[in-house]
């Protein structure tokens, strides 16, 4: 097998919200993400009309955690800061959320976006004006979506954890082993043994002997083959193991057909009824 790689350290989380209830289930899942990592969060939300001074109306940081039972109920900003963490609210002025978000990723860079994403299928799908797979696409950076109406694996109410069950599938283009040393990191922060990690072979197999899988005595690794659409296959097997979290390398889109449709890792969002975490594959 080939040597496990390091996955770059997380630093800094984005985490654009709009104040819906879907977003602040993403929130939970960024501010834990924060906390193990001991990164800096930056929470952003775009408004065309509301003046960018006030954040009343934005997550509270203080209440969450005390909520969870980490913080006092009278805590001050330097508690905060004595759990590892930092925390930015930024306030945009702008009518397009899209190129608001790209802007911002721009001029501060981050390592790991977390962000609700709503699924649209068929026609309506394209009067949504869908922003989360094309911001994550153009900025390449490593995201985690999690769909709307889904509870995902962090508890809002207690912060606790229930990441148990992963699903990665693989392939050759992209290379899988991204996805693989990412599911290994995250789980090493935040999951509760024991855990399973199901390969998915959907299309062309994958030869896992090139794969380096990490071995520890509470994770069992399973496999998959499928034929066929591998977007059916992946959903399907992640209903039928009723998934924590799917981990996938994705290269955006490369062809006219990814472009009509969205790349497979797109298509597997729009159906997912688990967060998913998109690695963008290493470019050569």
């Amino acid at each position: 097998m080939n040597a496990t790689l390091t996955p770059r350290p997380i630093q800094r989380i984005f985490h654009p919200t709009d104040f819906s209830q879907d977003s602040h289930v993403a929130f939970a899942h960024a501010l834990k993400l924060a906390l193990v990592h001991r990164a800096e969060l930056t929470i952003m939300h775009v408004d065309p009309a509301v003046a960018p001074e006030g954040f009343e109306d934005f997550p509270r940081i203080r209440p969450t955690l005390a909520t969870w039972g980490l913080l006092p109920e009278s805590s001050s900003k330097s508690d905060v800061a004595q759990l590892g963490i930092g925390i930015k609210k930024v306030r945009a002025l702008a009518t397009d959320l899209k190129q608001a978000i790209i802007h911002h990723l721009t001029a501060s860079p981050t390592d790991l976006m977390v962000l609700a994403t709503h699924q649209h299928e068929g026609s309506a799908r394209w009067l949504q004006n869908p922003v989360a797979e094309p911001v994550s696409r153009e900025m390449e950076v490593a995201t985690l979506f999690v769909p709307s109406h889904v509870e995902g694996f962090v508890s809002l109410k207690t912060g606790q954890t229930s990441l148990h069950r992963l699903l990665l599938p693989i392939s050759t283009d992209p290379p899988s082993q991204p996805a693989i040393d990412a599911a290994s990191s995250l789980i090493s922060k935040l999951g509760a043994p024991p855990i399973t990690l199901t390969l998915v072979h959907a299309g062309e197999e994958t030869e896992v002997e090139t794969l380096a899988l990490p071995q520890r005595a509470d994770w069992s690794w399973n496999q998959l083959f499928g034929k066929g659409d591998p977007v059916e296959w992946i959903l399907a097997a992640g209903a039928e193991f009723d998934v924590d979290l799917i981990v996938m390398t994705t290269k955006g889109q490369d062809s006219l057909l990814d472009i009509l449709r969205g790349s497979t890792t797109e298509r597997v969002l729009r159906g997912a009824r688990c967060p998913l975490l998109a690695i963008p594959a290493p470019l050569i």
